[in-house]
């Protein structure tokens, strides 16, 4: 996970962007055309505010698990979701 330490020294600045709708798709490395594997899809939590799909790095799991791994990227804050 991440962790972020704040203090009034050290201001937490995170960047943000319109620009940050992705998929990231992790698959093993011996996957061919006839392959036929489960397909996990992972959505970050964060109550709609924090969190990213970079988070979690999905080329472990599809090499050990044998398994396609997709993480989702989606709008926070202002350019997400109204609450």
């Amino acid at each position: 996970g991440l962790l972020i330490s704040y203090s009034p020294q050290r201001p937490v600045k995170p960047k943000f962007s319109e620009d940050c709708l992705y998929l990231n798709i992790y698959t093993p490395a011996d996957l061919t055309k006839r392959s036929r594997l489960p397909v996990m899809v992972w959505i970050h939590g964060g109550a709609l505010l924090m969190g990213g799909a970079s988070a979690h790095d999905g080329l472990v799991l599809s090499a050990h698990e044998n398994v396609v791994v997709v993480t989702i990227q989606y709008r926070l804050g202002i350019w997400g979701f109204f609450r």
